[in-house]
């Protein structure tokens, strides 16, 4: 179904995606965070040796220069590596995107409003703060694991590798995740997951449960940001747990650009945490200036890749995130009863 990609996944990036995954989630701190540093350390003195030639003989010597050249070229590939980019390097954002490969039928805009209005009620109805507390971050990165491959064997998708770990960003990647819109990332690279540490960037519970979630999806082999979206949405309702199902209808409907109603606990907490971030990010003028900068520059992440809706824009029937999701829906023999099923 997937053409050459299948066969590249198979036969290549599987079972590299598997090795690197089963070293790196071991290693307990961040090997992107590391990397960068090293590569800066090595590119700074790559200049001073580089500007000392010609008044020190000892700068001139070949294998220095070679050894303090390779943590640079390294991660000049791990930047070329990324999916965040239209020319990036990684095989996986190559691959045909699932709207294409799994496209749904038409959605008019009165189904897409009856399947809203589904999913929003069913979320003010059975809502409860008990269980929505009770689901921790190591707890879901284990479930949306499986429920993430259960997701792939139900769409004849080829399988990804294991997910064990999601670690906190260091400083600098969360400098630029936050100057660019990235507060958590799968990097093809090196097949690491991290997410912007609580103190760095307050946000509801609901958000880091999903972001968990969608950076697995990425982790599968999906680069692009719709079809680990679309993933990750599939595996949140498609899941016999009910707090999963709750993540799923939330997930919904905050994408989909209509004016809805939110359970009162998670109300408060959005409001709470939108207070808290404004707190927090009054007091990072550096984190500030960078995304002053990355926005004038049109380096800034946008929320369309993501198939979020624009209140604005006008429905699309063939929406790449509802209309395929609604189309694959179905598939999910388990799920309980809705609109279009």
């Amino acid at each position: 179904m997937e053409g050459w990609f299948a066969v590249y996944w198979r036969m290549v990036g599987l079972p590299l995606s598997r090795m690197k995954g089963f070293c790196v989630d071991k290693i307990p701190f961040s090997t992107v965070e590391s990397m960068v540093w090293i590569g800066l350390f090595c590119a700074f003195g790559l200049a001073v040796i580089t500007a000392s030639a010609k008044k020190y003989p000892w700068a001139q010597n070949r294998h220095l220069r070679i050894t303090l050249a390779v943590a640079p070229i390294m991660l000049l590939c791990m930047a070329m590596g990324q999916g965040a980019f239209p020319l990036s390097l990684a095989p996986t954002a190559w691959r045909t995107p699932l709207a294409k490969v799994l496209p749904g039928p038409a959605l008019p805009y009165s189904d897409f409003s009856r399947e809203l209005h589904f999913h929003e009620s069913r979320l003010v109805q059975e809502f409860a703060s008990e269980e929505y507390a009770s689901l921790s971050e190591p707890e879901i990165l284990s479930g949306c694991n499986q429920a993430l491959d259960h997701v792939l064997t139900v769409l004849n998708l080829s399988p990804g590798r294991p997910v064990r770990a999601i670690k906190s960003m260091g400083p600098i990647t969360t400098l630029l995740g936050l100057a660019y819109g990235g507060p958590a990332f799968h990097d093809p690279f090196f097949g690491e997951l991290a997410m912007v540490r609580p103190e760095d960037m307050p946000t509801p519970r609901y958000w880091r449960l999903i972001g968990i979630c969608h950076e697995e999806a990425h982790a599968k082999g999906f680069t692009r940001e719709m079809d680990a979206e679309i993933l990750t949405e599939l595996a949140l309702l498609g899941s016999s747990d009910r707090r999963y199902r709750m993540l799923g209808d939330l997930m919904f409907i905050r994408k989909a650009g209509e004016k809805v109603h939110y359970p009162e606990p998670l109300r408060n907490e959005m409001i709470a945490m939108r207070d808290s971030l404004a707190r927090v990010e009054s007091r990072q003028p550096v984190v500030n200036a960078f995304r002053r900068l990355s926005k004038r520059m049109g380096f800034q992440n946008s929320s369309g890749k993501y198939g979020s809706r624009n209140p604005a824009e006008a429905w699309d029937p063939s929406h790449p995130f509802y209309a395929t999701v609604l189309g694959l829906l179905p598939k999910f023999d388990s799920l309980p009863a809705g609109p279009l099923r």
